[in-house]
């Protein structure tokens, strides 16, 4: 295909770290056909995210709400009226290789999740997919947009929380998507405590809907009293508010991608999740797990095998260099 005006299409459906990740492949496809017009077909609940992407000139949702037949017809009945001449699958399953087929783009490529090395980066997965069709690309950084209005909504939220000028804010996620990537609620407490204690930092607890139940924990577990952030934030909100943090606390999930992508050190806590393939690659972020096990059926076991001194080592070492560097 020529670098002429022509059409791309690329398939990444879910879900909010995957597409975080996928970014680097988005940037390298714009910069290579920056005449062609490119469009996302995503799942509609990653609207918010997707739409802020800039290499992007238009979105289509699958609503995964409804009967999935249905939705599917009417997506390639979309698809196939647009003629694609180039559609990329950067997702991998079965749902998105039908898509892909169906589409009825001149040109598809793709590949199985499981066709890559075990141990290379996804970033360098998606990477490979597009070297088969010329794309030499080697720019690993993330992104993440935050809106002008996001930002001053945030500054305006933590402005009414009274926190103090130059204070330390320290944001914590101790939820996940499944159980088997959770650390304890109380450990993350007991840390948090002691991030308050030693260095008076504000600690922003954040949760969404399905973690209302586990933040509440957290919260009643500690002898200090975080800031909530609960569960009616929008995407962008959160974002925004996170990358107010100096540090960031997660489990490997959604916001924890999202931190990394704004460059707020992170230490991401993995369980089972192979952290080769997923985990960060800035040297200011740290992944924390154990090795001996990639068996989802032991993921609560191998969670707690991580103590929380680990944690307090790691956060204390990058929380006294940001004392210092503040003070210098």
């Amino acid at each position: 295909m020529t670098q002429d005006h022509g059409s791309i299409l690329l398939i990444r459906m879910t879900s909010l770290g995957d597409i975080i990740l996928t970014l680097p492949a988005i940037r390298a496809i714009r910069q290579h056909f920056s005449l062609h017009h490119v469009t996302m077909l995503t799942s509609l609940e990653y609207i918010d995210l997707v739409s802020e992407i800039p290499y992007l000139d238009e979105i289509i949702t699958f609503d995964r709400r409804g009967e999935e037949l249905t939705e599917t017809i009417r997506v390639v009945r979309r698809l196939r009226k647009r003629k694609f001449d180039l559609v990329i699958d950067l997702h991998g399953k079965f749902r998105t290789r039908l898509l892909s087929r169906l589409s009825g783009g001149r040109q598809r490529i793709g590949s199985r999740r499981d066709a890559y090395p075990p141990n290379t980066h996804a970033i360098d997965d998606h990477f490979h997919l597009l070297s088969t069709i010329g794309i030499q690309a080697n720019d690993r950084s993330l992104e993440f947009y935050v809106t002008t209005a996001n930002q001053c909504f945030a500054h305006e939220l933590l402005s009414e929380k009274l926190l103090l000028d130059g204070q330390l804010k320290i944001g914590i996620f101790p939820g996940a998507a499944w159980d088997y990537k959770c650390w304890p609620a109380d450990r993350f407490a007991e840390v948090a405590d002691r991030m308050g204690k030693q260095y008076n930092a504000a600690i922003l607890l954040f949760g969404g809907p399905a973690e209302a139940e586990l933040v509440n924990q957290v919260r009643d577990s500690m002898q200090t009293d975080p800031i909530l952030f609960g569960t009616n934030l929008q995407l962008g909100q959160l974002a925004a508010l996170i990358s107010c943090c100096d540090q960031f606390v997660s489990n490997d999930t959604g916001p924890a991608h999202i931190a990394v992508a704004l460059g707020v050190p992170t230490i991401v806590l993995f369980g089972v999740t192979n952290h080769l393939k997923f985990g960060p690659l800035d040297l200011i972020h740290t992944v924390i797990r154990y090795d001996d096990s990639l068996d989802r059926s032991k993921g609560s076991d191998i969670m707690r095998l991580i103590t929380v001194d680990e944690v307090w080592e790691i956060a204390e070492e990058k929380l006294n260099a940001l004392d210092k560097k503040k003070h210098q």
